[in-house]
């Protein structure tokens, strides 16, 4: 049967369809195109400028990080970041293979494997110089070689002389494919000073504490950028195709520490750390009281900031907890153990706070009228609350006191009785007023806030925490109180940057004194003024006391949680000179070894020793008293070539006692030498036809004398004495040397100067 042939209107059908079919298809590709080179042509011109082109970041110079008075603390440094382009080299190092010859000795094209061992020898040729220069070894470089990429970092801040020298044997060994761009390096002057509150960098430049993290934003800058076009191997085109867009440079910061101050108080925590055998480190601020600036903070142990990942060698024995530990735990138990050395103990830890709480509750009681100047107390050494019995630190009570003799002698008993005064709504409220409750908001990261009773407070609760215990503050937190008790009464927020300036040193912003609120009157405040001088003058706090200056404080020791380990921590706050009060300094002794930890005993001599170091470097001028005549220092005067008999006059006028070696009529040396400062109680011996050994001597220990036996005891080696510590008129049987600069055992040259600190050495919880 013959096939039906399709008919004219089934022919038309068919065109149609097919004309249908190529006008959708039309209308897709048209719509494909539209969507790509319309809609979405950012993102695929950018996929596309991406494979086109290679962009490499240059780091901005950070900000240089001063002191107050612009001494530099931290600075950046251009370094060289080394990088390798991976395609550049595959393309080289495939061009690298020799000629080949077949067995006719014609040329003929090398095989795939040729090409590919040609190619490992170029690369593994560039992974060696790497390997030379940098920090990196072989089998690393040349990983990062073979990545299928364009850019891989090798190694950042590196020196420009490593650089310069790595890119010339390169260069030399006929080899490509290695880069060299800026690059910054941060460098801290003096390694582990202030490292707590100055911080540290990541490798990218970031900041990771302290200041560095806080002002990052300030110090980083703005990268800048430099943009090569490529071609389809990766490889670079000529020069007129490159984009360079300048780093902005980061500004600066100046802090308010001052480094002498700061100086001065690492020297004495880092002694406190070690004659106390302080378990869990130690700690001390130096704060403006007037305007919060804070002019030094430290936390021993510490760290080298140039090597923060490092335990210093000094803190080796940290290393003991390291022992048995493998792998993991061992890991694990190291960084422990930094993140302990680069804590902030005094913003980053809480504490029972203990007896220097009680300047809170005198002044808050006053304030609010609660209790007089007048009125008295007494203490049979415990107060019964609420069936609990609870004791004085003095077991057999201090007896009848004064308002003002209950801080001389830090009574528990009494402060129990003026707080159920106060009332717990009033203790609350002064709490919240001092900024207890609050951080303190100075301009450091992780600041803690402490612990305090919830919403309800009972009988109980009341009666502890008015003599610092069952609840928990920062030693920032606690000094803040006391410079509002003694400032008129102002809470000022702490601060440590002062000014931000730009890379010339132009101020763009000043960090002004905040007041937050006015907690207590300026007559309150100048009554307690005079009971803290009472504290250094008559109390607990004696240790304290420098001469030539009028010293207030407080000490406390606290026992910490859980009860019963008889774990405790020493403190002591200082303010001074108190007829115009301007500096507080706090240390904190945390976990004490020794068979004395109270912070009368070992803290309060801390203090001292700062406050005699940085007031006279702050140029608060001492003033002695008819008492403290003999502690007045004079400079010796050169008589060498003088006669005898005008060098004796000399010394007389001075108020200076002499001793003559020799029968020559001329002075031929003198002990000490010309310039050097000593109290009046010493001698000076006047060489006359002789000379003193110029052998060193090593100082005596003087350890638990009494002031004229320590004298006589480094008289008797040629040394001389600047005694510190108690006063004359307070000199009693228990006041013996507890410190000496420098140590027993050193060796120093005849005529030195030793400082010897003297205490009482009353062995009182306070």
């Amino acid at each position: 049967m013959a096939q039906k042939r399709p008919n004219r209107q089934m022919r038309f059908r068919v065109r149609i369809l097919i004309l249908l079919i190529v006008v959708v298809g039309f209308v897709l590709v048209i719509g494909k195109l539209f969507y790509l080179q319309v809609i979405n042509s950012a993102f695929y011109q950018g996929k596309a400028n991406q494979n086109q082109t290679k962009d490499l970041i240059i780091t901005p110079q950070r900000g240089t990080i001063y002191d107050r008075n612009m001494t530099e603390l931290v600075t950046s440094a251009t370094t060289q970041e080394i990088s390798v382009d991976p395609s550049v080299i595959r393309e080289n190092g495939a061009k690298s293979v020799e000629k080949k010859y077949d067995a006719s000795g014609k040329p003929r094209d090398a095989t795939d494997e040729e090409v590919a061992e040609a190619l490992l020898q170029y690369q593994t040729k560039i992974a060696e110089i790497l390997a030379k220069y940098l920090d990196v070894d072989e089998e690393t470089a040349l990983e990062r070689i073979q990545k299928d990429v364009s850019y891989a970092r090798i190694q950042r801040q590196v020196d420009a002389d490593t650089a310069k020298k790595l890119l010339e044997e390169i260069s030399d060994a006929g080899l490509s494919g290695v880069n060299s761009t800026e690059d910054s390096k941060r460098y801290y002057s003096n390694g582990q000073f202030a490292s707590q509150l100055i911080g540290f960098t990541n490798s990218d430049g970031d900041g990771l504490y302290g200041v560095e993290l806080q002002y990052n934003d300030v110090l980083q800058g703005v990268a800048g950028r430099v943009v090569k076009a490529t071609n389809a191997k990766g490889a670079d085109l000529p020069y007129d195709n490159v984009e360079y867009s300048a780093p902005q440079d980061g500004d600066g910061v100046v802090l308010s520490l001052d480094e002498g101050v700061q100086h001065y108080l690492e020297k004495h925590l880092e002694e406190a750390y070690w004659d106390n055998d302080a378990e869990e480190g130690v700690c001390g601020l130096v704060m403006d009281v007037k305007t919060g600036e804070i002019l030094a903070m430290s936390t021993k142990p510490d760290y080298d900031l140039n090597s923060p990942r490092v335990i210093p060698e000094e803190y080796a024995s940290l290393l003991s907890e390291l022992d048995g530990l493998e792998g993991e735990e061992y890991d694990k138990k190291y960084s422990e153990i930094l993140l302990k050395l680069w804590r902030n103990k005094t913003i980053n830890d809480t504490y029972e706070p203990g007896s220097t709480f009680k300047v809170f509750t005198v002044s808050s009681a006053l304030e609010s009228g609660a209790v007089s100047t007048s009125d008295s107390f007494s203490c049979p050494g415990y107060k019964v609350v609420d069936t609990w019995q609870i004791k004085c630190w003095k077991s057999g009570g201090h007896g009848a006191e004064t308002l003002g003799e209950t801080l001389q002698n830090s009574c528990n008993v009494a402060m129990m009785d003026i707080s159920a005064s106060l009332g717990t709504d009033l203790f609350r409220k002064y709490f919240e007023a001092f900024g207890m409750t609050e951080s303190t908001g100075i301009d450091l990261p992780g600041e803690a806030t402490g612990i305090f009773f919830g919403d309800t407070m009972g009988a109980t609760d009341l009666a502890t925490a008015s003599f610092g215990q069952n609840f928990q503050v920062t030693p920032l937190q606690e000094l803040c109180m006391v410079t509002a008790v003694v400032n008129g009464g102002k809470l000022i927020t702490p601060h440590v940057v002062r000014e931000i300036v730009d890379s010339s040193g132009n101020v763009k912003q000043t960090i002004d004194t905040e007041v937050k609120r006015q907690v207590i009157s300026e007559e309150t405040s100048a009554q307690l003024s005079q009971y803290l001088e009472e504290v250094v003058s008559e109390g607990t706090g004696q240790n304290a006391y420098v001469a030539g200056y009028r010293i207030g404080g407080k000490t406390a020791t606290s026992e910490k949680q859980p009860r019963g380990t008889d774990k405790r921590i020493a403190s002591f706050i200082g303010v001074a000179p108190m007829d115009d009060p301007q500096y507080a300094v706090l240390v904190m002794i945390d976990e004490p070894q020794g068979t004395l930890r109270g912070g009368g005993a070992i803290a309060a001599p801390v203090v001292a020793r700062i406050f005699e170091d940085i007031l006279p470097y702050l140029g608060v001028e001492a003033v002695y008293t008819e008492d403290e005549s003999a502690r007045e220092e004079v400079s010796v005067p050169s008589m060498v070539g003088m006669s005898r008999e005008e060098a004796e006059q000399a010394l007389t006028e001075l108020g200076l006692d002499y001793t003559v070696v020799g029968d020559e009529d001329s002075v031929s040396d003198q002990a000490p030498e010309a310039g050097i400062a000593i109290q009046t109680a010493n001698t000076v011996v006047l060489y006359c036809g002789t000379n003193r050994s110029g052998d060193e001597v090593e100082v005596p220990s003087v350890a638990g004398m009494g002031v004229e036996e320590a004298r006589v005891q480094l008289a008797d080696y040629g040394l001389f004495m600047k005694q510190n510590g108690v006063a004359d008129n307070r000199i009693s049987v228990g006041t013996i040397a507890m410190y000496q600069n420098p140590a027993a055992g050193t060796k120093v040259e005849p005529g030195t100067v030793v400082t010897v600190a003297f205490g009482n050495n009353v062995t009182s919880e306070e």
